[in-house]
């Protein structure tokens, strides 16, 4: 009766063993997956209007305070009253005096429609990637990459620094929105970490 009694035992220890060990095996896989879908960081948004005559134009979309690691950044076009021709659109970040690229100028919007998606998927010699929704699109990123391309974004010491949105446009003038949509992590120094701000 003993002997029976002990292997009973020895049966329960295991299984409660087991059972604990795939308990936290799923606890570690959900948060694994709970932070490839959310990625982490702050998000933020921005409808900006573009209004430029016949000109090549800018737009403030976000200001960056100290330093903050951009995780994705990218545009939905929200409005389209007259939208026959934007060419050169890009994202670029400005000081008052500096403004190094954070997409290459390039990407042409004329005549796309309400919806289109446009985001940064690679480096700044690139241009936004552009989704027309003129025709189903599937965007999907290299093997093992991720979709959007991160950086990293630091303030002008004591001055006012953005991302913007400048474009050139023929249309007298022109009239269209994009949504703008960004998720970043403040970079820590001291105790002080970086934001970004909708303005």
């Amino acid at each position: 009766m003993g002997y029976l009694s002990e292997n009973l035992a020895k049966i329960g220890a295991r299984k409660a063993l087991r059972e604990s060990f795939q308990s936290h095996t799923t606890m570690l896989e959900d948060g694994i997956d709970h932070a490839i879908y959310h990625g982490g960081g702050v998000s933020a948004t921005k409808e900006i209007t573009l209004s430029a005559n016949n000109n090549t134009a800018s737009e403030n979309i976000f200001q960056i305070i100290g330093s903050v690691k951009l995780l994705a950044i990218y545009g939905v076009v929200t409005d389209t009253t007259t939208l026959v021709n934007l060419t050169a659109g890009f994202l670029e970040l400005y000081d008052g005096a500096n403004h190094p690229d954070i997409t290459k100028d390039g990407i042409v919007l004329s005549g796309l429609a309400v919806g289109t998606i446009m985001g940064k998927t690679g480096l700044s010699t690139a241009i936004l990637k552009l989704a027309d929704n003129d025709i189903c699109v599937v965007s999907e990123a290299a093997l093992d990459k991720k979709i959007f391309n991160e950086c990293i974004l630091t303030q002008k010491a004591a001055t006012n620094t953005y991302i913007r949105f400048t474009y050139t446009t023929s249309d007298a003038p022109i009239n269209a929105k994009i949504h703008w949509h960004v998720r970043y992590k403040g970079l820590d120094d001291g105790g002080v970490g970086g934001t970004l701000v909708a303005v």
